[in-house]
């Protein structure tokens, strides 16, 4: 099983790479951090075409350390 984890710093906003390096790799399971919007407002279809399995708790915001 191969595991990838990724910080995308806004989902996005970089969508298209994301999307293009998720094509590329072949791993079973990617986490992505700082997604950078709500649950209701992640791109599922978008991955889901793709044949990825989303699971997301998205936050409104959040800024501190």
């Amino acid at each position: 099983m191969r595991i990838a984890t990724w910080n995308v710093n806004s989902i996005k906003a970089r969508l298209p790479t994301v999307l293009e390096v998720l094509d590329a790799i072949n791993c079973d399971v990617v986490c992505l951090q700082e997604i950078k919007c709500e649950t209701n407002a992640f791109p599922y279809m978008e991955l889901e075409e793709r044949g990825w399995n989303c699971e997301v708790l998205g936050q409104k915001s959040y800024n501190g350390v």
